[in-house]
């Protein structure tokens, strides 16, 4: 169990390691939505502060606390109010009980508030009394009774209304004076409430703004990284190694789609190089094979002369025909193979004397029409169509080698028809930096297990040939900073497209030892 929990733990913390790159743009996404916050942090506390200090004002604190004591005068006022105007009425009132009860109906009406009026006798038995009968003003009203003891005994007792929202107000006055000291005690938390509310905002904010900043950082530190594990195996020789640019339009996905064609163009320099560099040195082991092979020949040629000539002129010769006939027919051996071995002899000194490429500024179109208007042995034993699909192609040509160029890719394809004639097409296009040239036959094409050595020297796969044709075809395009390479043709047979910088962006030509000024 402890196993599995270090493992799972291990598994974590290799999830939630980061890159320094990752922890840059997520520290700076955190500062840049965080900074703003430290100042909002720092108005809450003033403004909490300020709104406290606004609400609980000395001077306001200290009215609400007199309100109470107002209205407690006022209602002291009230009474004393009412009580002396029992008194008056105690001072007019008539002795008798029938005058009385007009007396006390005519107060009702002449004293504000009073809304009852009763004579009690010594005994606490009723006089005379009086009500009004005018109702109430809108609103509660709440009874205030005033008594009067009268000199001859008994009491006058008088009721008057008082406004029922004066007591409420008193009640709210008290409450809200009770409130605005629990505040005022409280004064100091709530600041810290204010403060920690926006803390917590704060601590969130910034959560969120590192949650945010690593995912941007990860969508684009994981492309760097692999950019850089891409650079690394590059470093190491991995000429092989491209960068995923992903749908992204970018300038990481720019500088992957960047790296990749660097690759390319390493690699494809690389490859250039190298196939110079072989080519030169199967130069040199066929110049050193043509000098070897040559120079018996002739000795050989001409001892085998001097027998002929010999036995022509000796007195043996009508008697041994049986010999005569033997020699014929070894000389006649002899002479074809001293050929053979002088057309090998001419193509190894043919290849090791491959001329510098010089390229002149040239039409590839207009080279395609000029090389079959002057190649009549061509069109003899072959249907030939040429096909522009752009009207101009300008590069940079050696004439005479690309013109050996075409010949030994149109023998290559007279060769592969035979018996039937041979059916020939070329096109000549161009792309932005590319132009185009497109040989191809209606044979039986080239097999894709040794699609990848043919332009090997010395290999071959007819049955005669010293497999030097392409080796040479190819140099000429490398030299001419070109590619060659083979394919299928739609509908069958071999196709040879060779591809030469257009002449603003021409290289300098190359030899087999590498770059050469033209």
């Amino acid at each position: 169990m402890r196993a599995r929990l270090g493992r799972v733990a291990r598994r974590l913390a290799g999830a939630l390691r980061f890159s320094q790159f990752e922890l840059k743009i997520a520290l700076a996404l955190v500062v840049a939505a965080t900074l703003p916050l430290f100042g909002a942090l720092f108005l809450a506390g003033r403004v909490a502060e300020e709104n406290l200090s606004l609400g609980l004002d000395p001077r306001v604190v200290e009215r609400l606390e007199s309100i109470p004591s107002l209205y407690g005068d006022l209602f002291q006022a009230r009474k004393q109010l009412y009580a002396e105007q029992a008194k008056a009425l105690a001072r007019g009132l008539p002795g008798d009980r029938a005058t009385a009860s007009a007396y006390l109906a005519s107060a009702l009406d002449r004293t504000p508030r009073l809304r009852r009026v009763t004579w009690y006798g010594p005994g606490g038995r009723v006089v005379a009394e009086a009500e009004t009968q005018t109702p109430n003003p809108e609103g509660e009203w709440r009874e205030a009774p005033a008594r009067v003891a009268l000199p001859r005994g008994g009491r006058l007792e008088c009721v008057f209304a008082i406004e029922a929202h004066y007591f409420a107000e008193v009640n709210e006055a008290r409450e809200l004076a009770e409130l605005v000291q629990g505040v005022s005690a409280l004064r100091s938390e709530i600041r810290r409430s204010y403060v920690r509310a926006f803390g917590v905002l704060l601590v969130a904010w910034a959560a969120g703004a590192a949650a945010v900043g690593i995912w941007l950082a990860r969508r684009t530190t994981r492309r760097l990284s692999a950019l850089v594990l891409a650079v690394r195996r590059l470093a190491a020789g991995d000429l092989a190694v491209q960068v995923d640019p992903g749908r992204s339009s970018d300038e990481v996905a720019g500088l992957a789609r960047a790296f990749n064609a660097m690759v390319r163009e390493v690699r494809e320099s690389r490859d250039r190089i190298v196939y110079l560099e072989k080519i030169s040195g199967w130069q040199e082991v066929a110049r050193r094979l043509a000098h070897e092979i040559k120079n018996p020949l002739t000795p050989m040629k001409l001892a085998f002369q001097q027998l002929e000539a010999r036995w022509k002129t000796s007195p043996a010769r009508p008697g041994d025909a049986e010999f005569g006939k033997l020699l014929s027919d070894a000389g006649e051996i002899v002479r074809e193979e001293i050929g053979t071995l002088q057309r090998l002899v001419d193509e190894f000194s043919g290849f090791a004397k491959l001329p510098e490429v010089r390229p002149e500024p040239a039409d590839l179109g207009e080279f395609a029409d000029e090389f079959l208007r002057t190649s009549p042995q061509v069109r003899d034993v072959a249907d030939v169509e040429l096909v522009r699909a752009s009207p101009a192609c300008p590069v940079a040509l050696d004439k005479a080698l690309m013109r050996r160029v075409l010949t030994n890719l149109a023998a290559n394809a007279i060769e592969a028809s035979r018996p039937k004639r041979a059916r020939i097409h070329i096109g000549v296009a161009r792309t932005r930096e590319r132009a185009v040239l497109t040989v191809a036959d209606e044979g039986p094409g080239v097999d894709r297990a040794v699609r990848d050595r043919i332009f090997d020297p010395y290999f071959t796969t007819k049955g005669s040939g010293t497999g030097l044709g392409l080796a040479i075809v190819k140099k000429i395009v490398l030299q001419h900073g070109g590619e060659i390479e083979a394919g299928e043709r739609p509908g069958g047979g071999a196709s040879f497209t060779i591809a030469l910088p257009l002449r603003d962006a021409a290289p300098a030509p190359r030899d087999a030892a590498g770059p050469r000024a033209p």
